[in-house]
């Protein structure tokens, strides 16, 4: 059934995962300019005459990110078989914390790289850690669906 309330939050944790990739991580101030850090690199406005490569931890990012979305529509497809479903949730998390991990390291790297420039965190870094705890309240309402299905069939 896909109307119940964990499909809601698995649905989030997808909204999550896309705006992710699309939202930037921190920027950088460089002299008045803001230049945003996503998961692609940099994004230069035309006047910035910085230049630095992404590199493989973008890749890994961009990785992790649509593996996270693949899981959490397949694990809200999954809805018959709530024990698979709560096993799905905790591989979620665990590839959840791998970006955490690889977003912090990705953004330690440019800040090793331009090391006189001020860094503010943005939006996108936090993402993941609102899904982490979506993915939790989705585990907790699966757990609560599978002891009341055990419930009734006790009864018969």
């Amino acid at each position: 059934m896909l109307q119940r309330i964990q499909s809601v939050y698995l649905t989030l944790v997808f909204v999550f995962a896309v705006l992710f990739v699309f939202l930037p991580l921190g920027k950088f101030d460089y002299e008045g300019i803001k230049i945003a850090l996503k998961i692609t690199g940099l994004e230069f406005p035309a006047q910035a005459p910085l230049q630095i490569s992404p590199g493989w931890r973008s890749i890994l990012l961009i990785v992790l990110a649509f593996g996270i979305m693949v899981l959490t529509v397949f694990s809200v497809f999954q809805y018959k078989r709530r024990r698979y479903q709560i096993q799905l949730g905790k591989l979620n998390i665990l590839m959840h914390v791998g970006l955490v991990v690889s977003a912090f390291f990705f953004i330690d790297n440019y800040q090793e790289n331009l090391v006189n420039l001020p860094f503010n965190y943005g939006i996108g870094i936090f993402l993941p850690l609102v899904s982490m705890i979506l993915i939790l309240m989705a585990n907790k309402a699966i757990k609560r669906d599978e002891e009341l299905v055990r419930s009734t069939d006790r009864i018969r």
